[in-house]
């Protein structure tokens, strides 16, 4: 049942490209002018977002994977700082985004939020963005859905480290239970290192993209691809290429295996995988239908589809 947003661990912030048009320090981290947080039932504790990353609300931060009607990022609503502000942007083509001003004793629910909303987010047309809307100092609740955020921006010259904890809100338990789950953090470079792999490695990009294209494509509920259909489809050596490939992503991203569930997440939160590319893999695989290459390699694998059994 829908309700209060679950963040799902402290860092959930999904990278999606440096934030611009602000000062840096050494680390290449922008310098907000405001700190922004969002309040995490399961943790009881208030989580900060970081300013040179966007973090997405979408349908692992707000339901911790339960609602399937909710976007996964980078087609979803999200917060991000840019030219000195915090703002609050849409890419969600099936939800509006309420935004409204938090006050003290007033009750913290989707439909509360929609009647005292300051600002609406309209669902946003195909392949572009709602018009972002910039943040103002204070607490803040975020609707999508059923789902509801808590938000707190501070742009005092000396920021709190520990905003209040909201009244009324101190148990971990939300009306969609506790979830909390915890992924080790990607590597230094990981993006640039599987660009810079998919770069020298088409058939790789390929490979994952048809494998994915569900999830590029924004399905609810998406699937992957069967692996060896993505083999015959794109003449790979063996049903254990695709397998192999995810292990490697895998070590370039975290340096360890066990983080498969997380994989399409992180390639199309950062642009690794794009609809470009299902076009390109899609495109690949038709024309060795047509040329017979799909054929020789069901012969070659001696596959027969399960209706012909």
């Amino acid at each position: 049942m829908p309700g209060n947003a679950t963040i799902v661990i402290p860092d959930m912030a999904r990278l999606d490209g440096r934030a611009s048009g602000g000062p840096s320090f050494g680390s290449g981290s922008a310098v907000a002018t405001g700190r922004l947080f969002l309040w995490s039932a399961a943790l009881g504790e208030w989580v900060s977002c970081r300013p040179d990353e966007i973090t997405w609300l979408d349908r692992r931060l707000l339901s911790g994977d339960q609602d399937l009607t909710l976007h996964r990022a980078p087609r979803c609503a999200g917060l991000r700082y840019v030219h000195r502000h915090w703002e609050l942007f849409s890419r969600d083509t099936t939800y509006r985004v309420y935004l409204a001003p938090a006050s003290p004793g007033a009750p913290v629910d989707a439909e509360a939020v929609r009647r005292t909303a300051c600002h609406v987010l309209p669902v946003a047309p195909a392949r572009y963005e709602a018009l972002p809307v910039t943040l103002a100092e204070g607490s803040w609740l975020v609707s999508i859905a059923g789902w509801v955020l808590r938000l707190r921006l501070d742009t005092s010259a000396q920021p709190r480290s520990d905003p209040a904890v909201p009244a009324g809100d101190k148990s971990p338990t939300t009306q969609a239970g506790t979830i909390v789950r915890r992924i080790s953090e990607p590597g230094e470079n990981a993006v640039a290192r599987v660009r810079g792999y998919f770069e020298r490695n088409a058939t790789a990009r390929l490979a994952m993209a048809y494998y994915y294209q569900e999830f590029i494509l924004g399905l609810a509920a998406p699937q992957t691809v069967p692996m060896m259909n993505v083999v015959i489809a794109l003449d790979l050596s063996g049903e254990g290429t695709v397998s192999d490939y995810k292990k490697l992503l895998q070590g370039f991203i975290w340096k360890e295996r066990g983080h498969a569930r997380d994989l399409a997440d992180f390639l199309l939160a950062n642009g690794l995988l794009t609809p470009a590319d299902l076009d390109d893999a899609r495109q690949a695989a038709a024309e060795n239908e047509r040329s017979g290459v799909c054929e020789r390699a069901r012969q070659r694998l001696q596959y027969r589809p399960k209706d012909s059994l």
